[in-house]
C-alpha cells in the first residue's frame, strides 16, 4: 500500500492504511447459501439404467419369464399345483386297493417341487431384498446399484421403491454437506471481517479517525525496513498546536475536542494515499511519508498551515489564537538508524520551532 515509485515494500495489513474505513461501516451481511458450482450432486444410477447394466452376481438374473409374475398369480399357481398333486395321489392310492407306499412316494414326490419352486418364485426373492437392506449402504457394496429393479414383480416393486427412496436420501446428503460447506465458508468469512474490525478499531483513534500510538508501534517498524530495503527516504513531521492548553482552559474541552478534529480532518485531506497520520496524544500528531521528497513536505506544511489558520480566525474566539508547531525529520538526511531515531530527531526539529516563536516548520 504504501509503495509507490521505488519502494519495493512488503505489504501492510489492511488496518495499516491510515484513511480508515467509516466507523459506521459494518461486516457485509451474510447471505443465504449458494450453490457451489465446483461440487457436483451425486450421481445416482436410474431404474432404467440399472436394468441395463450388468447384474449383479449376488442377485441371479431370472431363469423364467414366470419369475417376474405376480406374486399372487404364483401363490394360485403353487395351490393348484398342490391340489392337482392330492388329487392323483388319492387316485393312484384308490386303485392301487389303499396300500400305504402311493402316499409315502406321491407326497414327497409332490411337496420337494412345490417347495423348491415357492422358494424360488416368492421366498427367495424377498429373503434377497431383506438381507440386501440389512447389509445397508456401504462404500465398497452401494445399496442402490445392487437392488433387483429389473424384476416385473413385487419384489421389484419393492426394490424401485427403496432406489427411489435411497437416491432422495444420497442427494439430501449431498446438499446438507454443500450448505454446511456454504455455511461454514460464510461465517468464516463474516468472522474474519469482525475480526479485522475489532482490530482497526483498537488502532484507531476515536476523535480524529486518525491512527493511535498502538499502530505506530506495530507498523512503522515495518515501514521503516522496507524504505531501508529499498534505500528509499521517509520523512516523519511532528506537530504541535501551539496555545492548545489555553484555548481549553478558556473555551472548555469541548472546543479543544472539536479542534483536534477539525486538524485531523485537514490532514487527512492533505496527505497522500500511502502517507501515515497518527495522533500520539494530547495535541500531538505525526506524519509519515514515504518517498517522499522535503519540497513536497515544505508544501503540505504550508498548506496545513494556511488552512489551520483560516479554521482559528473563524472559529476560535479567543485573544490567542491556537497555531502549529512542527518539526521534518529525514531518514536519509538525518542518518535515521532506528524508528525511534527517525522520531526522536523530529520531535528535535520541532522544539526547535516552538523555542523560535511558534507557529513554524523546522527541518524541511
Amino acid at each position: 500500500m504504501m509503495s509507490r515509485g521505488t519502494v519495493t515494500t512488503r505489504h501492510l495489513p489492511a488496518t495499516a492504511n491510515l484513511r480508515l474505513s467509516d466507523p459506521a461501516a459494518t461486516p457485509p451481511r451474510v447471505a443465504g447459501p449458494t450453490p457451489n458450482p465446483s461440487i457436483s450432486s451425486p450421481s445416482v444410477p436410474s431404474p432404467a439404467t440399472l436394468s441395463s447394466s450388468t447384474p449383479d452376481p449376488a442377485i441371479p438374473a431370472p431363469a423364467k419369464a414366470w419369475d417376474d409374475a405376480a406374486l399372487r398369480v404364483k401363490i394360485a399357481l403353487l395351490v393348484l399345483l398342490a391340489a392337482v398333486g392330492g388329487v392323483l395321489v388319492g387316485i393312484m392310492e384308490s386303485r392301487l386297493q389303499h396300500r400305504i407306499w402311493p402316499l409315502l412316494l406321491g407326497i414327497p414326490l409332490i411337496a420337494i417341487p412345490i417347495t423348491r419352486l415357492g422358494h424360488r418364485w416368492a421366498c427367495g426373492p424377498i429373503e434377497r431384498m431383506v438381507r440386501l437392506l440389512l447389509a445397508g449402504d456401504t462404500p465398497q457394496q452401494p445399496l442402490v446399484p445392487r437392488l433387483p429393479v429389473d424384476r416385473e414383480d413385487e419384489v421389484g416393486q419393492l426394490a424401485r421403491v427403496v432406489h427411489r427412496l435411497g437416491a432422495e436420501a444420497a442427494q439430501g446428503r449431498q446438499e446438507a454437506r454443500q450448505l454446511r460447506r456454504t455455511l461454514d465458508d460464510r461465517v468464516e468469512k463474516a468472522t474474519h471481517m469482525a475480526t479485522r474490525n475489532l482490530k482497526e478499531l483498537a488502532m484507531r483513534d476515536p476523535l480524529t479517525n486518525l491512527g493511535n500510538r498502538r499502530f505506530l508501534d506495530e507498523y512503522l517498524p515495518e515501514l521503516f525496513e522496507s524504505c531501508q530495503d529499498s534505500n528509499a527516504d521517509l520523512v516523519c513531521i511532528a506537530i504541535d498546536i501551539d496555545h492548545f492548553k489555553g484555548l481549553n482552559d478558556t473555551l472548555g474541552h469541548g472546543a479543544g475536542d472539536e479542534l483536534l478534529r477539525v486538524l485531523g480532518h485537514l490532514i487527512q485531506g492533505l496527505i497522500r494515499h500511502e502517507d501515515f497520520a497518527v495522533r500520539l496524544g494530547g495535541d500531538e500528531f505525526l506524519i509519515l511519508m514515504p518517498c517522499c521528497t522535503l519540497t513536497r513536505v515544505r508544501q503540505m506544511a504550508d498548506q496545513l498551515h494556511a488552512l489551520f489558520r483560516q479554521h482559528t480566525r473563524v472559529v476560535v474566539r479567543n485573544a490567542i489564537k491556537p497555531d502549529l508547531s512542527m518539526g521534518a525529520a529525514s531518514r536519509l538526511r538525518d542518518c535515521a538508524a532506528t524508528p525511534h531515531e527517525l522520531i526522536k530527531r523530529a520531535d528535535e526539529y520541532l522544539y526547535e520551532a516552538k523555542r523560535a516563536g511558534k507557529g513554524r516548520m523546522e527541518g524541511a
